[in-house]
């Protein structure tokens, strides 16, 4: 049976986060789950967390969770404005007053941030309004497209930083909750440069959450600007298409995507392509046909994951979205040509994955075996893009569960030990029982000996039944 290497991350909300909906999602090809902190209280969150662990457990899936931070965001306040085509409205960083024309923007000083003809967009770009004057700390607008601005809608101004840190103070309190729930990966919002990923990894290191893997989303024209050297500090990249296409050309956006893959896989990073891949599946049982060639053209490109958000979050087939999903992954990986590629940067490890990799193509080896606590050699192991099983061996459950979002990757929890000619009997046993494997076929195993050593360092063929 063909396994999908490409990853599906689902995110979850009232739609899907009951035991009974994540079952049928894990068993539809749920590989990962995000929980959007810019919505929900660390209650409602624990209870999600709790649920997903205890559906993992139960079926002996791996499933990675992804905190995925808010951010510096800016917002409007609590109230509701009417805006109209022409009217002059000041933005103001005090509370608003819709009769008056004065709308309470929470941030203390965007004032500094914008200039005279700066544009200003209101809930993901359906408004907006450009800056005709800066009078102390009031913006002078006027209205461009009006309608309805509901309270705490996004305020984006394309082009201008906002100026804020990379954790807001609700970032850091988040931050504390997700290390005491054991979290696998958090996403970092609003990432402009990698000392952004520097200052945010310095914090996490301070609360004494050590060596979480980090995914900066790119979704700002400064992000854009200064990729490669995000791609360079960070464990993972995801493509977050809402917001870039509010700050950036909408034109742009599957340009960046493009390029934001193939620094990812030159990189050994982990790549997340996310936000609307399947929005019509929100209100209908079945997608676009263009949704469906997004989908599958992110697959040939060669990304590693693909993320549903409002589909299954609040959606009403959220099952179904998710076999959509795993349906045209797997066809678009079946008669796609994502190469085999090898990282720019070679380590030791990286050239030994090159010839366990060489060789399991030569030996006709579906599997390729590596004994690992660290997720290191395992990231660099998806990063290679190969249409070989790559089965990582750890003892380790938190690597089991961070293994879960990596292309190509089936973790599975092992026993310890203390030689590898006991340890690697054992494994075969465990990837026949996946049904990786047929008793006629060879396994390429990939382990640092002697035991215990961090390095990889040894390239083993084995058969599955001697």
């Amino acid at each position: 049976m063909y396994k999908r290497h490409t990853k599906i991350l689902a995110t979850l909300g009232p739609s899907s986060e009951s035991p009974e909906m994540l079952e049928k999602l894990f068993k539809a090809g749920v590989n990962a789950c995000r929980l959007n902190f810019s919505h929900g209280s660390h209650e409602e969150h624990g209870r999600r967390i709790k649920t997903i662990r205890e559906v993992s457990a139960k079926l002996n899936w791996p499933v990675a969770i992804i905190m995925d931070l808010c951010g510096p965001k800016v917002r409007t306040d609590v109230l509701t404005y009417e805006i109209a085509v022409g009217e002059t409205w000041r933005l103001v960083p005090t509370e608003g007053n819709p009769a008056q024309k004065r709308m309470g923007i929470q941030h203390p000083t965007l004032y500094k941030c914008v200039k005279p003809g700066q544009v200003i967009l209101f809930d993901d770009g359906k408004m907006d309004v450009i800056v005709t004057a800066v009078e102390g700390e009031e913006m002078v607008c006027t209205v461009r497209t009006g309608g309805t601005v509901k309270p705490r809608k996004a305020v984006n101004t394309p082009g201008a930083d906002n100026g804020l840190a990379i954790l807001s103070e609700k970032d850091k309190k988040d931050a504390l909750f997700g290390m005491t729930q054991d979290i696998d990966w958090v996403a970092v919002s609003f990432v402009r440069h990698a000392q952004d990923i520097h200052d945010s990894r310095a914090y996490f290191e301070s609360i004494g959450w050590h060596n979480v893997p980090l995914i900066a989303k790119v979704e700002t024209p400064f992000a854009v600007e200064n990729l490669e050297e995000i791609v360079k500090v960070t464990e993972g990249i995801m493509v977050a298409r809402g917001d870039l296409g509010i700050e950036c050309p909408t034109e742009e956006v599957p340009i960046v995507q493009k390029r934001a893959i193939k620094l990812a896989r030159k990189h050994s990073r982990l790549l997340v392509v996310a936000t609307q891949m399947l929005e019509s599946m929100t209100s209908c049982p079945r997608p676009t046909r263009a949704e469906a060639s997004d989908v599958a053209h992110a697959v040939f490109d060669g990304t590693q994951v693909v993320m549903l958000s409002g589909e299954t979050a609040a959606g009403d087939y959220p099952e179904e979205v998710v076999r959509t999903m795993d349906l045209i992954a797997r066809s678009a990986e079946i008669a796609g040509d994502a190469a085999f590629t090898a990282p720019d940067v070679a380590t030791q490890g990286q050239e030994m994955l090159a010839g366990a990799i060489r060789l399991h193509t030569h030996a006709s080896a579906p599997v390729i075996g590596i004994f690992s606590d660290e997720t290191e050699i395992i990231s660099h192991a998806a990063a290679f893009h190969s249409d070989a099983i790559i089965v990582a061996l750890t003892t380790k459950q938190r690597t089991f569960n961070r293994a879960a979002l990596m292309y190509g990757v089936v973790p599975v929890l092992i026993k310890p030990y203390t030689q590898i000619d006991e340890a690697i009997p054992s494994a075969l046993k465990d990837i026949k029982a996946l049904e990786l494997v047929e008793d006629t076929d060879r396994v390429v195993f990939l382990y640092g000996t002697p035991v215990g050593q961090s390095t990889h360092n040894t390239i083993r063929l084995v058969p599955v039944k001697a």
